[in-house]
């Protein structure tokens, strides 16, 4: 306990080894995973597609990443992480790659269900082995840090897929996309490499962690419900959340590429450019203030701030107003990923974290697919610009239920343990 007081506020304390790792794999897989949503978009546009359909890949594969999320808690918390961790990386691997091999709607709309696998099973691995290994006293930073990297992937990738959709072509840009996912497949082994060196020389390090784990998870797992085993509900609110905000998330990352075309605007990857700076700016400070302070303010901020950028998003006719809606989006966006999803997680016990994550993530992803579906029929009915306000109210739902149901204190569940 001296040890750990004497690091108290050190930087070394969160950014590990194996931390570090960790978030270079989550992001390089988020990289791939949005550059594919920005762009292939664009990609199936080209192909021929309309709005709905396009609109539906997202939802496809949403579907298939919701499916799996609700059984990958359960299987992370008994039958361990880095495997699972692999074996979706890969799938989204082969999956990015086969859009370019097989330039057809229908079939990507097939391999769309296949990406899902993977992305259900890797984005829920790595989150849950993050959350595994940061200090609980500094949970929130920790989580914030670590879920910097998928907000800097969504603000980064689109840049990088414009930049290659409207230069080599949409095809590069889904092999592009494809080499960063296999990137961080890579990385992958190596960490399993790590933890078999600490398994195998580090045991005298790590069984105090196990034992505190093991015991309590067999009688407590005895007397849940085959539900409770497959979902946490004390991640439920902050997941429900951050569904609400990812309904506008979807519409921003499928359609805001369209919207700037139709308007004549150039340039709109600026938008997630300044998104990126933003939200670097912001994330630490924002993860200390839950530390200190709790989520209720953040929370509320965050759905602000998102809706304020979809309605900005909505009226801009000018590349400026697009770079104004992405400060907003920084500080709204970037914000509830940081917030909802520590949230989530620091409610529990360390042997339920792949369970509260998976439901996390669920609710995550059922709100992308709801925006993309919603979003998609909307832009057809009345165009992108009415999509965009009727979208904002979503956020703004959430702002409401933050203020209403988010505590001003931190979660203790997961501090005690």
């Amino acid at each position: 306990m001296a040890g750990d007081n004497a690091k108290a506020g050190s930087f070394g304390e969160i950014f590990t080894r194996d931390f570090l790792l960790l978030a270079t794999i989550n992001l390089a897989a988020f990289f791939g995973f949005q550059m594919v949503n920005v762009g292939l978009p664009l990609y199936m546009d080209q192909l021929g597609a309309t709005g709905q359909v396009v609109g539906l890949a997202t939802t496809l594969m949403t579907v298939t990443a919701t499916l799996v999320r609700v059984f990958a808690g359960a299987l992370l918390d008994r039958f361990g992480r880095i495997g699972m961790l692999i074996a979706g990386t890969l799938i989204m691997a082969c999956a990015i790659v086969s859009y370019a091999i097989f330039p057809l709607v229908g079939v990507i709309l097939g391999l769309r269900l296949i990406h899902g696998i993977g992305w259900g099973m890797g984005s829920t691995a790595s989150s849950t082995l993050a959350a595994d290994i940061i200090p609980r006293k500094r949970f929130a930073e920790g989580m914030g840090y670590f879920a910097m990297t998928n907000a800097l992937s969504s603000a980064l990738a689109p840049v990088a897929s414009l930049a290659l959709v409207d230069g080599p072509g949409a095809v590069y840009m889904v092999y592009v996309a494809a080499g960063i996912t296999a990137i961080a497949l890579v990385l992958t082994f190596i960490e399993r490499g790590f933890q078999a060196q600490r398994q195998a020389g580090a045991q005298q390090a790590e069984a105090p962690h196990a034992m505190a784990e093991e015991p309590a998870a067999a009688p407590q797992e005895q007397r849940r419900s085959k539900l409770e085993t497959l979902f946490d509900r004390r991640a439920v609110l902050p997941g429900l959340l951050m569904m609400l905000v990812n309904i506008g998330f979807a519409c921003i990352t499928t359609f805001i590429a369209l919207h700037a075309a139709d308007q004549g605007v150039q340039g709109v990857s600026s938008y997630f450019v300044v998104y990126a700076i933003v939200t670097l700016a912001s994330r630490p400070v924002i993860g200390r203030l839950i530390d200190t302070y709790g989520y209720r303010i953040p929370a509320i901020l965050a759905t602000l701030c998102t809706a304020g950028t979809l309605v900005l998003i909505g009226a801009a006719t000018s590349l400026p107003m697009f770079v104004a809606a992405g400060v907003l989006g920084g500080l709204g966006i970037g914000t509830a990923m940081g917030t909802y999803q520590t949230m989530a997680v620091a409610s529990v016990e360390p042997q339920r974290h792949g369970v509260a994550t998976s439901t996390y993530m669920t609710l995550f992803d059922i709100g992308i697919a709801i925006g993309a579906l919603i979003g998609g029929v909307v832009a057809d009915m009345a165009g992108y610009r009415i999509m965009y306000f009727v979208v904002a109210a979503f956020s703004l739902a959430a702002c409401v239920i933050s203020f209403a149901a988010v505590k001003d204190g931190t979660n203790q569940g997961a501090d005690e343990h």
